[in-house]
């Protein structure tokens, strides 16, 4: 199966038709692929393939565009209208659409009410198709949600709910990963915040992703760094062992060297180069993890750099030498 990326890429080729296109990608995301593409002569032959209720949703998507707070609401009030009519009845869509919907009640200021509907649109997804792309993305935003109003045990019971063993995607689970291992390092779980960075980040690193890659390695190093040990297990040992703890057992937030040199590994060969800026606190933390498994490479390659201003590490360098 093609993605909507692809197929559109093959239909400004003329290497298929538009029949052909919609026989292996669904006609709504083709349709949003095509708009997000800039590409509005295919979006309009694509459009007449829709239903009512689709093609509301993707004049939703125009609207996003144009940044047409009036117009938005408009598409999607029609678009959960449509697709509530006999004939045209859409559960998922109208899921969706009321997703969006409070999202962008979300960005008016209508807080209480974007709540309602992001749990709504949550439930009903995972009733209708659970473990889609769609559903994946609700909770997360219904996560978010959760942050923003100062709850943030409420974000972290959403996020349980998100197995890494599945049925959702792993772009999914990672994401969810990254905003756990915030939260948990926010409320001072430093276990935590290591499992989580750590799946996040493996997860994250086969993706296109980069700088949430980053993100998530850096977090990782940034906690790890507190207590290095060779006796510490590895962290594919506390995944895979992970269980609820209880009060009292403590947190054990030791990290195993050969678990930052992996890290750093990915750090370094990923590194564009640039170490502009008066504090640099990512260089920093991957000098200090060099440091504190022994190497070296990385703080030559730095130290050689002719425009190096960022106090932090000017500091690390002049503390080695």
């Amino acid at each position: 199966m093609m993605t909507p990326s692809e197929a559109v890429a093959q239909l400004r080729e003329n290497s298929i038709d538009v029949q052909s296109a919609i026989s292996e990608v669904d006609p709504l995301s083709l349709g949003e692929c095509a708009l997000f593409e800039g590409e509005d002569e295919l979006c309009a032959v694509i459009q007449s393939e829709l239903t009512q209720a689709q093609i509301h949703f993707l004049l939703f998507r125009r609207a996003q565009l144009d940044n047409d707070a009036d117009a938005a609401q408009e598409a999607l009030t029609a678009c959960v209208t449509s697709s509530r009519e006999r004939g045209e009845r859409d559960h998922t869509l109208e899921a969706r659409a009321r997703m969006e919907w409070g999202l962008l009640r979300f960005a008016l200021g209508e807080s209480e009410q974007a709540g309602v509907d992001l749990k709504w649109a949550m439930e009903r997804l995972n009733a209708l198709e659970e473990g889609s792309t769609s559903h994946g993305l609700a909770m997360l935003n219904m996560a978010a949600w959760h942050e923003s109003v100062g709850e943030p045990i409420m974000a972290l019971a959403i996020h349980s709910q998100i197995s890494r063993h599945g049925p959702h995607l792993v772009e999914t689970i990672a994401l969810s990963r990254l905003r756990a291992a915030h939260l948990t390092l926010d409320i001072g779980d430093l276990q935590s915040s290591l499992r989580h960075s750590w799946v996040s980040f493996q997860g994250l690193r086969d993706t296109e992703m980069a700088e949430l890659v980053r993100e998530a390695a850096l977090l990782w190093l940034d906690v790890a760094l507190n207590e290095v040990s060779d006796e510490a297990p590895s962290m594919q040992e506390r995944v895979e062992t992970a269980k609820p703890r209880n009060p009292g057992d403590g947190d054990d937030a030791r990290s195993n060297p050969a678990d930052i040199s992996q890290i750093l590994e990915w750090l370094v060969a990923n590194w564009d180069g640039d170490a502009s800026g008066e504090l640099r606190p990512d260089i920093a933390v991957m000098i200090e993890a060099e440091q504190a498994i022994g190497q070296s490479a990385f703080q030559e390659r730095v130290s050689q750099l002719e425009e190096l201003s960022a106090k932090d590490v000017v500091e690390l360098l002049t503390d080695r030498d």
